[in-house]
């Protein structure tokens, strides 16, 4: 209860300042002469000013409020550390259950592993400006106190705050951190890594720790690294494709996690600019479509050339009056064969243009790493085949039958060409017609896209083969016609087109190695916390594969079939490091790296962060591995607020019994004064 005195003049203020001024000098002027009932019409003059003023007591009714102390309990992924979890938990249920009465729990969770550490402050922050602050009677922090954001300036001056570690003082760590990681690299060359290790919880400053540097499980590198300074060291890139780089310091004797002694990137090799040579026998329709693939993409150098004349034709005019360039035999295919990573023959015959050495160097070339692409028309035929020329022996096919072969027909995907994964991607695509093939014998290699037989049970004639020939690729295209999708659709004639452009890109990377087109594949990465495997074979069944986690562990998970020539597998991945799985004969790694880098910068319990607000809050900072069940005492600062639930006013004094009781003594005075 309380009881304010509040004013309801009847008259203004002025009016009853101006009276009592009047009032006053009446008064002081009777006291003065010591005329006898000047004291009787003061005390009447008073009443009478108090019911022109018109005092109430104002009554109010109150109920108590709740003191609520915030707690804010650290829930992110360094919390998982050793007992940090439970012995969190058992505090928050001690003070949950001991809670004083007349008292509330306001709990904040921060968690999760968002990339952005943990955001105690912003936080703390956050919960007091949607809290009452004459209830705030304490905040509680449950947290092993490695804060990643900045710190208010000021708390409330009066409530105490205070740090609950669920640790023991003196923990340690050692991390090792990223500064620059590169993401691609030129295979062949190097790629330039940085890192930094750091040590918390000792001053070991400019001491040497062993680093070992690990590409897709195999060590690299290993070398001495100082503690606090930037190391910086030149990693080789090996292969095209993606590779998994793990760099690990050394362990710190009694650290309190390893987790982040390990840092984990993807590094993708990229091949150079690769040079291409077409050679078109003679000027068809598909040049121009063979030109505008290949100068398209930036990973590829074309060099082309057209033969317009052989060299026994006769000269449609005198020698000097040609502006045709001399076709450089000798240097392309002898002095200068390995410069090309690909040659493609459009059309190409064998009409002595090219001599069977160079021919057969050509082969040589391919047995020895390069590639060699193939398409055939009519001139794949007869005595003008290169079929029957040095270049025979590595081509996958042989002329057979009834040769060339003309009439409407629609390719199609082979059950081979509807798993492998150059045309994987086409088993949906509808088909526009082509108007001639050759037939041959397929000796070796796989195919692709094929001529539908003429009856179902019929076998479908090969029209592209893919082979390996020593350490290079063959490919043969048995068509002249797959200009006509191209046409199509710069035509808009949907019943033409076909993946003409994607099909000839694809065929081209896969003889150019590209490690996404190999027939037989596994791959695994880490997604959300996840492990995803993927295995690509063209037969067999799922089988199993065999992974084995950053510490070690061996699991074995079970392969499902998710379509024609593809399985995969799913499965729990949780904290960094590197993950080898095997399959089928085959090796892949993924990385777990670090969602939450900011997080994983020191992981021993600390309390420096929270120490300057703590003391100047008079709260206290309690180890909770050695006081696990903490009591309120200095956590908690009773508040004792109120509600205000009603109120009333009570008139003093009275308004018609003060004036009478005013005159009355007025009346007297006077009557004093008289006698």
């Amino acid at each position: 209860m309380t009881l304010p005195v509040v004013f309801a003049p009847l008259v203004p203020w002025p009016l009853i300042a101006g009276l009592a001024l009047i009032a006053a000098l009446l008064v002081g002027i009777g006291l003065l002469r010591r005329a006898r009932g000047s004291l009787l019409r003061l005390a009447g003059m008073i009443f009478l000013l108090a019911v022109l003023a018109s005092p109430r007591w104002q009554v109010q009714t109150t109920a108590a409020l709740p003191d609520t102390v915030l707690v804010i309990r650290d829930q992110t992924p360094s919390m998982a550390i050793g007992r940090r979890a439970a012995l969190a938990s058992a505090a928050y249920r001690h003070l949950s259950a001991s809670l004083p009465a007349g008292a509330s729990l306001r709990t904040v969770d921060v968690g999760g592993a968002g990339g952005d550490g943990s955001p105690l402050f912003g936080k703390l922050k956050s919960a007091l400006a949607a809290l009452p602050r004459r209830q705030l009677a304490g905040i509680v922090v449950l947290s092993d106190g490695e804060a990643t954001d900045a710190p208010p300036a000021r708390l409330p001056g009066d409530v105490p705050l205070s740090l609950l570690i669920p640790a023991a003082p003196g923990e340690t760590d050692r991390s090792l951190r990223l500064l620059s990681a590169p993401r691609y690299g030129l295979v062949g060359h190097a790629a330039t890594l940085s890192f930094e290790v750091r040590d918390h919880g000792v001053d070991d400053a400019g001491r040497r720790v062993p680093v070992r540097i690990s590409v897709d499980g195999q060590a690299v590198r290993t070398l001495d690294a100082r503690i606090g300074r930037p190391e910086t060291v030149r990693l080789p890139v090996a292969h095209a494709g993606r590779a998994v780089v793990a760099v690990a310091a050394a362990p710190l004797g009694g650290e309190i996690s390893r987790t982040n002694d390990e840092a984990v990137f993807h590094l993708d090799g990229v091949r150079r600019r690769l040079t291409v040579l077409l050679i078109a026998g003679q000027p068809n329709p598909g040049l121009r479509a063979w030109r505008l693939l290949l100068k398209s993409d930036p990973a590829v150098r074309l060099v082309n050339f057209t033969i317009l004349r052989l060299p026994d034709e006769p000269m449609p005019a005198p020698l000097r009056d040609m502006a045709l360039i001399p076709f450089p035999v000798d240097k392309l295919f002898d002095q200068e064969i390995g410069k090309f990573d690909l040659i493609i023959l459009d059309q190409f015959a064998n009409d002595d243009l090219l001599l069977p050495p160079y021919l057969a160097n050509i082969a040589r070339h391919v047995r020895a790493g390069g590639a060699l692409l193939v398409e055939a028309g009519p001139e794949f035929e007869g005595q003008r085949s290169i079929a029957g020329s040095p270049l025979g022996p590595i081509l996958p096919v042989r002329p057979y039958g009834e040769g060339t072969v003309t009439g409407r027909f629609t390719p199609a995907l082979t059950a081979q060409g509807r798993r492998d994964p150059v045309t994987f991607p086409f088993a949906r695509d509808t088909f526009g017609p082509w108007y001639r093939h050759e037939t041959v014998q397929q000796t070796t290699g796989v195919s692709l896209l094929g001529v539908p037989g003429a009856s179902p049970a019929a076998a479908a004639a090969p029209l592209l083969i893919l082979a390996h020939e020593g350490k290079g690729r063959v490919a043969v295209l048995l068509s002249d016609q797959f200009w006509l999708w191209a046409r199509g659709a710069l035509a808009g004639n949907s019943a033409m087109q076909g993946p003409a452009t994607a099909l000839l890109g694809r065929t081209v990377h896969w003889l150019l190695g590209d490690p996404a087109l190999a027939a037989r594949q596994l791959r695994a990465a880490i997604a959300g916390g996840r492990l995803n495997i993927r295995r690509i074979a063209p037969s067999g069944p799922p089988g199993t594969a065999e992974v084995t986690a950053p510490d070690g562990k061996r699991i074995r998970v079970a392969l499902h079939r998710a379509a024609p020539g593809r399985f995969e597998a799913d499965m729990p991945a949780s904290g960094p490091g590197v993950w080898r799985v095997s399959a089928g004969g085959r090796t892949a790694y993924a990385a777990a790296s670090d969602e939450d880098p900011a997080e994983q910068q020191d992981l021993a319990a600390t309390s420096s962060r929270f120490a300057p607000l703590v003391h100047r809050s008079s709260g206290h900072i309690v180890w909770l591995a050695r006081t696990p069940a903490p009591g309120w005492t200095g956590l908690y600062r009773p508040r004792h607020a109120r509600l205000v639930t009603g109120e009333r006013d009570i008139r003093l004094p009275p308004a018609i019994p003060g004036a009478i009781l005013g005159l009355l003594l007025v009346a007297a005075g006077w009557w004093r004064e008289r006698a």
